[in-house]
Parts: C-alpha cells; sequence; structure tokens
C-alpha cells in the first residue's frame, strides 16, 4: 500500500512539473538601471548620469529604444543630448543575460532641489516576433530613478573645492617633508662625517 501511495506521488509531481515548465513561456526581459557617482552635484558643473540596459529574460529583446528628458531651462546640455534636452538611445538586440550602457552629461543651470525623471524603455521580445502571423510583442517600462538630488550652487561649490585642495596641499606637504627629512639628515651627517675625515688627515 505504502509503495502504491509512493508510485502515485511520484506520477503527481512529475505531472506538476510538467504543467509548470509547459505554463512558463522564454521571454525578454530588458531593464534599465539609471545612475551617477557625481558627488556633490553642482550649479555650472558636469553632471554625469549613466543608463544600464539588462536583459534578464530567456530569449533576446529587439529594437530598443530608451527616451528621457532634462529641462533646457535648469540644464545645459553637452553630451549624448540634444538641445531641447532629450536623451535618445537606441539599440538593435541584446541577448540573453547581455548588458549595454551609455552617458548623458549635463550641466545644472540652477542650485536647490531636482526631481529625477524616470526613463522609458520599449522593446520586443523576439520570442513571439519569431512566429509568423503573430504581431510583434511590444514591451515598455521604467527606469530606476535617482530621487530627489541637492544641487549646490557654484559659490558653495567652491569654497568646497578651495578647502580641498588646501586639505591636499598641506597632506602633499607633510609628506614631501616627511619624505625628503631623511635625505637631508643624510646628507648633513655625510658631509660632516667628510669635513671630520679630512680634519684627521691635516693633522
Amino acid at each position: 500500500m505504502k509503495l502504491i501511495l509512493l508510485l502515485l506521488l511520484c506520477v503527481l509531481l512529475i505531472h506538476c512539473r510538467s504543467q509548470s515548465d509547459s505554463e512558463h513561456e522564454a521571454s525578454a526581459r530588458v531593464i534599465l538601471y539609471k545612475s551617477t557617482e557625481t558627488n556633490p552635484v553642482a550649479e555650472g558643473v558636469d553632471f554625469l548620469v549613466s543608463y544600464q540596459i539588462i536583459n534578464i529574460g530567456d530569449v533576446t529583446g529587439i529594437n530598443i529604444d530608451i527616451v528621457d528628458k532634462y529641462d533646457p531651462k535648469s540644464f545645459e546640455t553637452t553630451e549624448n543630448i540634444n538641445e531641447d534636452g532629450n536623451v535618445a538611445f537606441s539599440l538593435k538586440e541584446l541577448a540573453p543575460g547581455g548588458q549595454a550602457s551609455f552617458n548623458v552629461t549635463v550641466r545644472p543651470k540652477l542650485f536647490g532641489i531636482y526631481e529625477s525623471t524616470r526613463a522609458r524603455i520599449k522593446y520586443i521580445n523576439s520570442a513571439l516576433n519569431e512566429m509568423e502571423g503573430v504581431e510583434s510583442d511590444y514591451r515598455s517600462g521604467y527606469s530606476t530613478s535617482l530621487g530627489r538630488i541637492k544641487i549646490i550652487s557654484a559659490a558653495e561649490y567652491a569654497r568646497k573645492s578651495s578647502h580641498y585642495i588646501r586639505e591636499w596641499s598641506v597632506f602633499l606637504a607633510v609628506l614631501s617633508l616627511t619624505s625628503l627629512l631623511p635625505f637631508v639628515i643624510w646628507i648633513v651627517t655625510n658631509a660632516a662625517s667628510i669635513k671630520l675625515s679630512v680634519k684627521r688627515k691635516t693633522t
């Protein structure tokens, strides 16, 4: 009896697993991370924002388009962004587990609190796109957010930078002194020993 129950349990488990496998559809899942390492963010200083695209799905994502927006009244555009503040990046395809990235550089025109936008991503799931007679499986989503970012004024940034420069200047001066001091002592000691040896020879 126990053997029969064990066999029935095994059959049931196999059936459940095969059913769950059949219900799982392979698909592309392309996610977008938006981040920055610029710290502090300051008025009139380059503000670098990174976008990382990752496909965590089972199949290739194709025709990937990313758009984002920076208000031209608040930011001066510099790299990978047009004069209207629009970011547009396209990727033909991204394989499962694949990664891609690009950067955008802007310069804040104002100081204060900046509420970061979320970039929008659109792509096609290639699993259904390869089937004949089936419409393309368009998917969309949003990136992570930088959150609330404090942009300091140019004057405050200059004060912090000058303080930073002074600290490093003092550090380098102390480092130079500790490095040169043994050499100076050696020179003085060596010169004294040479004079002493000369005096002994003359006497």
